[in-house]
């Protein structure tokens, strides 16, 4: 038989508007075990156009496993939880379950509940902030692993003593309170923009698509984020709260960009910087180039410089570092060497 405490959780978290309450109690006092038929049995189906008003995803291995009435009756709030500010179920129990159907994850499902329950009974956070806060953060549903962050988030949020449990920039809060415990903050990508390329050039301006922590003033807070900037005259950034947005860099002649594994191209699992932008002023000639191919063509320094027009000296001068080739001759140069990319004859200061 249920207790008054299990009653009261009925009372309180079950909208007789959606579900029926008499069944549901009829339903526990009669079985010790909770069966996903449970909410097809207690929905009054008042949902959209007659629909069901729970979660369809709670009928299958994705979204409940049949379990004890008192486990059961603990995540009664979030199994009959209703938003009813929203015309479609949007930061509700909905949202999470379906990202683990759709990852075919059902092994987070428990870690999942056993969340819900940290912070509705433990945090005191409202239903419409455990299943609303990280939709208003990104403007996205279902994001599991980030709701994962959160808890962490509150859990070292008590160590440390720190009651802000919904920062405005939950990103920024997170790593900030991560580097307070010694732990290693989260670096953010930057991700592909449309047309799959990793940054856009516009006039003296290099823009990035991503997710990036910015400070209390909405400045980029570069140490956390996978791009390397040198030498710029400004960085900024396009972004509200943890949504994604876009960060902009203002060049001047002497920038340099790098960003963290953009491309994707090394077999191996370490973190790999690419060269995105360099200015003029950071390019030189790379004169060993020129050795380099001379010798691959098994052309004599006398050949090279009768078929381009020039003395054997001023060659000399030039594959020696001592001076560099002029356009004319550096056009001549790259076609008798077969150079295919003038970015092979060219070397950065940094």
């Amino acid at each position: 038989m249920l207790t008054e405490s299990d009653l009261n959780i009925i009372d309180q978290y079950v909208n007789e508007k959606y579900f029926s309450k008499d069944k549901l109690i009829k339903y526990l006092n009669i079985h010790s075990i909770v069966g996903n038929e449970i909410f097809s049995y207690c929905d009054k189906r008042v949902g959209l156009d007659r629909s069901t008003s729970y979660s369809t995803w709670l009928n299958d291995k994705y979204g409940y496993v049949p379990g004890p009435v008192a486990v059961f009756i603990r995540r009664i709030p979030f199994y009959f939880y209703v938003n009813e500010n929203l015309n479609e179920h949007v930061g509700d129990l909905n949202s999470y379950i379906s990202s683990i159907r759709f990852n075919r994850a059902e092994k987070l499902l428990e870690k999942l509940y056993m969340s819900l329950e940290y912070m509705l009974y433990e945090k005191k956070l409202s239903l419409p902030d455990i299943f609303g806060y990280m939709t208003d953060q990104t403007h996205q549903t279902g994001k599991v692993d980030m709701f994962f962050q959160w808890e962490h988030y509150l859990q070292l949020c008590d160590e440390l003593g720190c009651s802000d449990y919904l920062p405005n920039c939950f990103i920024t809060s997170y790593n900030e309170i991560l580097e307070k415990k010694g732990l290693p903050p989260i670096i953010y990508e930057i991700g592909e923009m449309v047309g799959g390329e990793v940054s856009r050039r516009n006039g003296t301006q290099v823009e990035f698509q991503g997710t990036f922590p910015c400070d209390h003033n909405g400045r980029p807070i570069m140490k956390w984020i996978g791009l390397r900037i040198k030498n710029a005259r400004s960085i900024s950034c396009s972004q509200n709260k943890s949504c994604s947005g876009r960060l902009v860099v203002e060049l001047i002649p002497s920038t340099t960009i790098h960003a963290l594994n953009c491309y994707n191209l090394e077999e191996d699992d370490e973190n790999y910087w690419y060269q995105i932008y360099a200015g003029p002023q950071t390019m030189e000639f790379d004169h060993e180039t020129l050795k380099v191919n001379r010798k691959r063509l098994n052309y004599t320094q006398r050949e090279v410089a009768d078929a381009i027009g020039a003395t054997v000296r001023t060659y000399q001068k030039w594959e020696n570092g001592e001076t560099t080739p002029d356009g004319h001759y550096l056009l001549r140069l790259l076609n008798w060497l077969d150079i295919r990319d003038v970015q092979e004859v060219v070397r950065y200061t940094e």
